[in-house]
């Protein structure tokens, strides 16, 4: 491995720890006190957004309570192995060329990812698929 490339994962492993890092110091702190992130659309309009639920979803993800998991926030339960891929393709792109560009099928699979996104804010805010919405 060259120089170069050592630095380069030098930087993802020490920024993947510090994410990783504040990610469970937010889960204890929110284990222990109850007070969490609030959605400020669910604030303003009611409505559940794609992300409501996400730091839920990682605290049962934590306790190994898959089912708990997917009543959070399936949409984004069912996207980590994709989202942990996408990421290990990317880090690993970063370390070997120094560059992270995006491919045409890359931008196609995020188009899609977002209208699935929207397909899943539309059916979580309403009675079609009752398991989506929030617990």
């Amino acid at each position: 491995m060259k120089n170069d490339e050592k630095m380069r994962l030098g930087r993802i492993l020490s920024k993947t720890a510090l994410v990783c890092g504040i990610g469970l110091a937010y889960a204890g702190f929110t284990s222990l006190t109850g007070w969490g992130i609030p959605c400020w659309i669910h604030a303003i309009t009611g409505l559940h957004c794609p992300g409501c639920g996400i730091s839920r979803m990682f605290l049962a993800l934590l306790r190994l309570d898959l089912v708990a998991a997917a009543r959070y926030n399936l949409f984004v339960l069912c996207l980590l192995p994709v989202g942990l891929m996408l990421f290990l393709y990317k880090a690993r792109q970063y370390v070997k060329t120094g560059t992270t560009h995006m491919g045409f099928a890359e931008k196609v699979g995020y188009i899609i990812v977002f209208v699935l996104c929207i397909g899943f804010f539309v059916l979580r805010n309403t009675d079609l698929v009752p398991f989506l919405a929030m617990p």
